[in-house]
Order: C-alpha cells, then structure tokens, then sequence
C-alpha cells in the first residue's frame, strides 16, 4: 500500500475510540474522530475525502446507519463499517455488497477492524 488510508471513526464511548484511533495509527491509517453525529457531520463536511467509515449504530444524537448515508451523498462508494453493543444491526437497511457495508458486533477485536477496513478500503489518490 502506497498511501494511507484515510478513516472517520464515529463512537460516543471514549475509551473504545480512543483505542481503536491510536491502534489505527499505529498501524498506519489516518484517522479523524468524532464522538457524536453532529461532530460527524462536520468531519464529513471539511473533509476533501475519505476511505472509510466506522460507525456506532447508537450515537447519542442520531445513529450511523442517518451519517453514513449522509456520507454517502458525498461518497457514493464509501466502504462503511457498522459497529454496536445493543443488538441492533439493521443489516436490511444497507447494501448487500461486503465491500461497502459490514457489520460488527461489540465487543469487537481491534484487529477484526483493521481487517476490516483493509479488505474494503482503497487509499483515494489525491
């Protein structure tokens, strides 16, 4: 891989965004954050692009399932990862293709979503 990948991480639980961020970084993924959906909204706004998304289906002010498909507006082809606690990944809502939508259940290992997003995930060329 020539050039990084370049992912939004979407979780209101800041421990577990915390460690997946820096253990995206470690492993060479550049990584923007956002605790929320209207943090979210805004990454996706300033943004000139992204690779990926990782998602939690339960936000506090929306869901992932309303950002991706805001995101997807942007990025039609935007691989998404959707990632929850609760039990309600409403795999019918999103495309059947795996390279555009997965989902996973926590508790997760932070290698399935390196694994993940590498499967999915092209680097954009700038």
């Amino acid at each position: 891989m020539t050039s990084s990948l370049t992912v939004l991480i979407i979780e209101d639980d800041f421990l577990i965004r915390t460690c997946l961020v820096e253990f995206l970084q470690d492993n060479g993924i550049t990584v923007r954050e956002a605790s929320n959906c209207a943090e979210a909204i805004a990454c996706i706004s300033a943004e000139r692009s992204l690779d990926a998304l990782v998602a939690d289906m339960s936000l506090p002010d929306g869901d992932g399932m309303s950002l991706s498909h805001q995101a997807r507006e942007k990025w039609p082809d935007l691989p998404v990862i959707y990632i929850s606690g609760h039990g309600d990944l409403r795999r019918d809502e999103a495309s059947d293709n795996p390279a555009l939508a997965r989902f996973i259940s926590k508790p997760y290992s932070l290698a399935a979503i390196l694994k993940a997003l590498r499967e999915m995930a092209e680097p954009v060329s700038g």
